[in-house]
């Protein structure tokens, strides 16, 4: 690892210990929200009216700390180097004093303070080019995609796009990058990205986060959670209001224009998903569900305007409400503009432009960041909830929580639920372990309770380790064939020329093509003829190299058994997503799919139009630049003179020259349906679809219900007697958790063709095989704060 310092400030633990709690009342249940850090800097509590615009808000809260600071932020540069204002002074000030909150402007200043430097430019420019154009699997099918049903994708001249970049002169080094960004974003693949680490130390939140439903025959956007602390105008009253206007446009077409920049997925409805808030599966074993803010309210990429301007209106929320009314209570319409706040999420100190440019810009400085968890315990709190949620129907009982996966059983006493949050490890000790555990723990749970049938809810999944999607796979269907994930590679001249290498030249141990598997023999490959000549895939340009698949899982093989040691018949399972599911989810979901035709359920996107159940199939993702380039290089020099054309040393790619992340697909899957498509490309609508409604996105129980009914009706199977329920009120306990480093893959292991997810500092095993880059300030979370009840 170039740098793995942990150094923290002092006040950055105290960031830990001043955490608050915070209360939120929505109709009759007891609702908790996220408070991530206290703002010392804010005025005391100011309520807002019932009626309530004011254009001259302060645009961000003052500070008594920065008696130093100028009058006018945006314009004073007056001192620090070359005569110009010291930005990233303010912010590692205003960070010290306010327990890590930096305002918009110092961190905006502080990204825009490195001047553009055409070398660095051209540098990054061709590194990026070497490796997507002789690498990247979807290189020539990203020039003309094939049209996809509710999909916005656009033909990417990769090469085009990078000389464009290349051929341009930038206001600030920051500006490059970001346009590089983009560049690349507009592949609408999150497996290939890339970020300069310079500008990921801050990450960009907004006080109030939203979700979206279909109510009252229209499409609405509503206030998720409210983060006070951040904006003490804002009260836990204005949640499930309904955000009428943003920015003074209608509020649901804003989102889904916001939607429509965004990479996560090529299906329009999961990328709006994708914005919005939703709640989250905790990965610690809580009993607790979180809600985190979704893309719209928390960034990475510098917000362009200072505030966001929300309209609320109250009134259809206090018209439902059958308490009674105080004066306090009636129905209130609010504009409000809320700033922006940057957290910062620096792992180590600085104290101004040179030490931060010197700390987290230049080739061998620091990869990490902290990532900051938003922590709720949810109206549906499985440990301790009450019985009836919604029409009268019970609260789904919780069989068993694990750090990974929950299991539930629905009031009907057949339907059970796994709801699998993730494939990713959690950085606890034995996490392999603590995964298959935690799945053994859950089926033995769902078989003692009698379930016959099982909804897999795997929202907002985004994947992780292959062989754990095998693991879950092989539990479900026992009889699963050895391989059924198999891929191909691109077979470009260097790629041919360093597989050929791999063998010849004994190079297997720095190979980035060395533990491949004949997927009929089932031995790993010892000869380069599954690449070279290459082969041809129908309507794709360029050739291939043979289908290949992963080294064997061992936890995999221990439970193979017979057809008939499933616990459940595919037709007694549904799949239900809101599209994102990626990755090795979505490689899961599509194996239970297509080959074993489990039926599939998506929620939420746009109404009355279809959804994908899964996004980004992709395959294994090159995610560690350095190590990747060090490798193939490697390999490269092991060929003998005369095998160094020039034109082969043209294409070798070289690092980075500042601190960024290449991340690109190595390898594509091959669809189970289809011998001769790719998974990426291929848009698989649900078979079932539904809306978000108030009570789905706040209670798990009250969708999964819903569900149930959609697919398989009312059940005749008599209710579980009452005592079987859990009853008891739900506490609110809230905290923003401060989660140390955010690791970034200089001590990956042989990460960039094995496994796992981008952010994650543990040692990689043959059996790891795919990576993901996603969400990397809010991925990889480490053990939180058990919470008491």
């Amino acid at each position: 690892m170039v740098n793995s310092g942990h150094v923290q400030r002092r006040s950055l633990k105290s960031f830990i210990l001043n955490v608050t709690q915070l209360i939120m009342v929505c109709g009759p249940a007891l609702l908790l929200l996220t408070a991530p850090v206290a703002n010392a800097r804010t005025p005391g509590p100011k309520r807002l009216p019932r009626s309530y615009t004011d254009p001259n808000i302060p645009l961000t809260p003052a500070s008594p700390s920065s008696s130093s600071s100028p009058s006018n932020i945006d314009t004073a540069r007056t001192s620090g180097p070359a005569g110009r204002f010291d930005y990233c002074a303010m912010a590692a000030e205003e960070s010290n004093a306010n327990n890590g909150i930096v305002p918009y402007q110092a961190a905006k200043g502080c990204y825009e303070m490195f001047e553009f430097d055409p070398n660095v430019r051209d540098q990054t420019v061709q590194s990026v080019r070497a490796n997507l154009e002789s690498f990247y699997v979807f290189y020539d099918i990203a020039k003309s995609p094939p049209l996809m049903e509710n999909s916005d994708l656009q033909p990417v001249d990769l090469t085009g796009s990078l000389i464009s970049v290349g051929n341009t002169t930038f206001r600030d080094d920051y500006s490059f990058h970001a346009a590089l960004a983009q560049q690349i974003s507009q592949l609408q693949d999150p497996h290939t990205s890339y970020k300069s680490m310079c500008y990921q130390q801050f990450l960009f939140i907004q006080p109030l986060s939203t979700y979206g439903v279909y109510e009252e025959g229209r499409s609405q956007v509503k206030v998720a959670t409210v983060l006070n602390k951040l904006d003490p105008r804002l009260t836990t009253s204005l949640v499930d209001c309904e955000v009428t206007h943003i920015d003074g446009q209608p509020a649901f077409d804003v989102v889904t224009k916001f939607a429509e920049t965004k990479s996560y997925s090529k299906d329009r409805g999961v990328r709006l998903n994708k914005a919005f808030s939703y709640l989250a599966h905790d990965r610690t074993g809580s009993p607790y569900d979180r809600y985190a803010l979704g893309t719209f309210a928390q960034r990475t990429k510098v917000p362009s305007n200072v505030t966001i301007e929300y309209k609320i209106d109250c009134t259809g929320k206090r018209s439902r409400s059958t308490s009674t009314s105080t004066p306090e209570e009636k129905p209130i319409q609010t504009t409000v503009a809320l700033a922006w706040s940057a957290l910062d999420a620096t792992m180590i100190p600085y104290d101004d432009a040179p030490s931060y440019h010197r700390q987290f810009c230049s080739q061998n400085s620091i990869q990490t960041v902290k990532k900051f968890v938003l922590d709720s315990a949810s109206a549906d709190d499985f440990g301790a909830g009450r019985t009836d949620l919604h029409n009268g129907r019970k609260k789904s009982k919780e069989l068993y929580r694990g750090s990974y996966a929950s299991f539930h059983m629905l009031s009907d006493g057949i339907t059970a639920v796994f709801r699998l949050g993730t494939e990713s490890p959690n950085k606890q000790e034995n996490y392999k372990a603590g995964f298959y555990q935690n799945i053994d723990n859950g089926f033995a749970a769902m078989d003692a309770a009698g379930a016959k049938r099982l909804i897999i809810d795997l929202q907002n999944n985004t994947g992780g380790i292959i062989c754990w999607g095998r693991y879950v796979l092989q539990t479900l269907f026992p009889n699963t064939v050895d391989s059924p994930y198999i891929y191909s590679l691109r077979a470009s001249p260097l790629a041919q020329a360093l597989a050929k290498a791999t063998f010849l030249y004994d190079q297997d141990s720095n190979s980035p093509y060395e533990g491949l598997v004949d997927p009929i023999t089932g031995e790993e490959v010892s000869d380069d003829s599954w690449m070279n000549p290459g082969d041809n895939l129908k309507g794709r340009n360029g050739t291939f190299s043979k289908k290949i698949t992963d080294r064997f899982c061992g936890a995999v093989d221990d439970i193979k058994g017979a057809a008939d040691d499933a616990l459940f018949e595919a037709e007694d399972i549904l799949i239900l997503t809101n599209g994102y599911c990626g990755s090795t989810c979505a490689v899961l979901a599509l194996q239970l799919h297509e080959r074993y035709g489990v039926r599939t359920v998506a929620v939420g996107g746009h109404h009355g139009q279809s959804m994908a159940f899964t996004s980004f199939p992709g395959g294994a993702v090159q995610a560690n630049n350095t190590l990747w380039v060090q490798r193939v290089q490697k390999v490269f020099n092991s060929m003998p003179i005369h095998a160094k054309t020039p034109q082969l040393e043209t294409l070798v790619p070289k690092p980075l020259p500042a601190n960024g992340q290449l991340a690109f697909t190595f390898r594509q899957v091959m669809s189970a349906s289809d011998e001769g498509k790719v998974s990426e490309y291929m848009r698989i609508p649900s078979e079932f679809r539904m809306d978000y409604t108030s009570a789905r996105f706040r209670m798990p129980s009250v969708l999964w219900e819903d569900v149930r009914e959609e697919v398989w009706g009312v059940s005749d199977s008599p209710e579980p007697a009452e005592d079987e329920f859990e009853s008891a009120e739900s506490t609110a306990q809230e905290e923003m958790v401060e989660e140390g480093e955010e690791p970034t893959g200089e001590d990956q292991g042989e990460g960039e063709v094995l496994g796992g997810e981008e952010d994650d500092e543990l040692e990689r095993t043959a059996e790891e095989a795919d990576r993901e880059d996603l969400e990397w300030l809010q991925r990889f979370e480490a053990p939180s704060k058990v919470r008491s009840k």
